[in-house]
């Protein structure tokens, strides 16, 4: 493989992490726009009952898309792994554009009945097949196509996007919530948010289109055969390497879920602060400490991705009860405050977590790997995580327990963090696998990857 100059590796990981970033952040923001709408949405397809009732099942139709990820993931990451990061990509954003569109188009429960929440979770389920196909094939294009030295801070662009597409959802949700009157956005608001997706795709597949597959991986691809089972060659010989990746993703999609998505469902349904001035709220927490994210994939890469995310998972455990706290106070401002600071330490570890996740794993099967763990770790994390929290407010009663079960997914994460050997100073290369124990202290040898 030719050698390239210091500028050259620059502009191509400039390109890939930029590629990755916008065709994330549109996943994101039409992933999002459904739990950002649940509470619009439940009695338009879920009808009658009680309303807390109504939102737990639109609520698990939001689980059922995050469960249909894992399924995803092991079709994508094994293409991914055998055709590029590339061509895969296009895919996944180029299905999850068209699921979004057609939901905006759906009939409701009062037009066709019980085929309106049948089909609504079918069109979520294809989001969620886009969804397990993605990050894998992000964080893999930006961390492969990164300067030697620089995978923290060119990594730390998926995670830019996925914020991006989450306030994006929130914003284009809340101004319309706040330009329509209740029964106008019963009646055809919502379709909106859902709609915008179509141009949007247009956007992220003519980028997608202007950037080649990572070095690395084309590097792979001269030197040797690619891997002929991919998932196979995980499951067998990587399978430590999955584990920790599912611990880490679970943590921080459980933690960062609560600090984020979910405020939403809490401010507005359990909490009942008005929905616009909500959305706007997640707005203003998903952005504000979003310099952050940059700023620790730096960080990382001169101290290590170990010592970034153990910093994050602790400020969690010490913020989650003092910030849920003053959100039940009755002040949407000092709400506001309190959800910000709690999202500072989900701006810290996103800044890390898609890139620690390529580094667990060699070329060979590194969209596959990233693409299990991921999306189990979502499943068990994200897809949850408004499902168990806004059932433990209504078991208990105690509006405080999503707190509680913050800090509980924070300790998994510090235990996982612990028991991973520090990577950032691992070589990426095309063929060789790394080792995937454990070790306590930082490694600054450099290994073939």
């Amino acid at each position: 493989m030719s050698q390239v100059t210091t500028e050259e590796a620059t502009r191509t990981g400039r390109r890939a992490s930029t590629a990755a970033a916008v065709g994330t952040a549109i996943e994101y923001y039409d992933f999002a726009i459904y739990g950002y709408l649940a509470v619009v949405l439940a009695p338009l397809f879920f009808p009658g009952g009680d309303g807390l009732v109504g939102l737990l099942a639109t609520l698990v139709v939001v689980a059922s898309g995050f469960a249909a990820r894992p399924v995803g993931g092991l079709i994508f990451g094994r293409l991914g792994d055998r055709r590029g990061r590339r061509a895969v990509l296009l895919v996944t954003v180029a299905l999850m554009g068209v699921s979004t569109v057609l939901t905006g188009l759906l009939p409701t429960y009062a037009s066709i009945g019980v085929a309106a929440p049948v089909l609504l979770t079918v069109l979520r389920i294809a989001q969620g097949l886009s969804a397990g196909g993605e990050i894998g094939g992000a964080a893999s294009l930006a961390t492969e196509s990164a300067p030697e030295g620089r995978r923290g801070l060119f990594g730390s662009a998926t995670s830019i996007g996925v914020s991006l597409g989450l306030a994006g959802a929130a914003a284009v949700v809340g101004t319309v919530t706040a330009l329509t009157t209740a029964e106008q956005l019963a009646a055809w608001g919502w379709r909106i948010p859902f709609l915008i997706a179509g141009p949007l795709l247009v956007g992220a597949v003519l980028y997608r289109m202007r950037v080649e597959d990572s070095p690395v991986f084309q590097e792979l691809v001269q030197e040797s055969e690619p891997e002929k089972a991919p998932i196979t060659e995980v499951l067998r010989h990587h399978g430590p390497a999955v584990l920790r990746t599912i611990g880490i993703v679970y943590a921080a999609l459980t933690a960062g879920s609560l600090a984020s998505v979910y405020i939403l469902v809490h401010l507005s349904a359990v909490l009942e602060y008005p929905l616009t001035g909500s959305l706007w709220l997640v707005v203003l927490i998903v952005l504000l400490p979003i310099g952050l994210v940059p700023w620790s994939g730096a960080l990382s890469d001169r101290f290590g991705r170990r010592r970034v995310l153990a910093v994050a998972m602790t400020g969690f455990i010490v913020l989650a009860v003092p910030c849920f706290w003053v959100m039940q106070q009755g002040s949407l401002f000092w709400a506001m405050v309190a959800a910000v600071v709690l999202n500072v330490p989900f701006a810290i570890q996103q800044g890390v977590l898609y890139t620690v996740l390529p580094e667990l794993f060699p070329t060979k099967v590194r969209y596959t790997g990233i693409s299990i763990g991921f999306n189990i770790g979502g499943v068990l994390g994200s897809g949850l995580v408004s499902v168990v929290a806004t059932g433990l407010v209504s078991l208990t009663g105690n509006t405080l327990a999503p707190s509680f079960y913050l800090i509980v997914a924070a300790l998994v994460g510090l235990v996982v963090v612990a028991i991973t050997r520090e990577t950032s100073r691992d070589r990426f290369g095309g063929v060789a696998a790394p080792a995937v124990t454990a070790a306590p202290a930082p490694a600054r040898g450099s290994s073939a990857r």
